[in-house]
């Protein structure tokens, strides 16, 4: 009787645990409001005055936590055109430096500069606040605060002269 318990109690377990991270991973993706159109985007990209890519093998992405595509900045747009590994509390940020792990994320948050949350996986179109200049930094980071996880970066401008970065893939 012992061992049929045990066994009873560590199928409930795997399953209980499958369940949460399925579900994790999916509630994002259910709950994704409908992203701006591709029209939108493109109008947006078009008239940007930085481009870069999200590539998704960047160091600090892995098979979840990653993005690819086309990102512009513009001085009060950020879009991005591409497919993005789902996940919740999505936030986009503006760094002075290029990073590519957690670790160097995180030694340089307090310094990024927060433009909003990323709610939707293919395409997104961010307001940037009118008190930030796009030209203040280099890098878009797209960072996940609930579990303090690297999703991916591009970095749109050579952090030392100011020009454009060739990033574009």
């Amino acid at each position: 009787m012992n061992r049929r318990l045990l066994i009873l109690a560590a199928t409930h377990a795997l399953a209980l645990g499958l369940g949460v991270g399925l579900g994790v991973y999916l509630l994002p993706i259910l709950t994704a409001p409908d992203g701006p159109s591709a029209s939108q985007v493109d109008e947006v990209m078009g008239k940007a005055s930085y481009r870069s890519t999200f590539r998704r093998d960047l160091k600090g992405s892995d098979a979840v936590h990653w993005a690819d595509g086309k990102v512009s900045v513009s001085h009060d747009q950020i879009a991005f055109r591409g497919n993005m590994g789902p996940g919740p509390d999505y936030k986009l940020y503006l760094a002075r430096e290029f990073v590519d792990t957690r670790s160097d994320f995180l030694r340089i948050k307090q310094d990024a500069q927060l433009i909003g949350d990323v709610r939707t996986f293919e395409r997104f179109l961010l307001e940037v606040p009118g008190n930030i200049d796009v030209d203040d930094y280099t890098t878009v980071v797209v960072w996940c605060e609930a579990f303090s996880q690297f999703i991916s970066a591009a970095q749109y401008r050579d952090s030392v002269a100011g020009k454009p970065a060739h990033r574009e893939g």
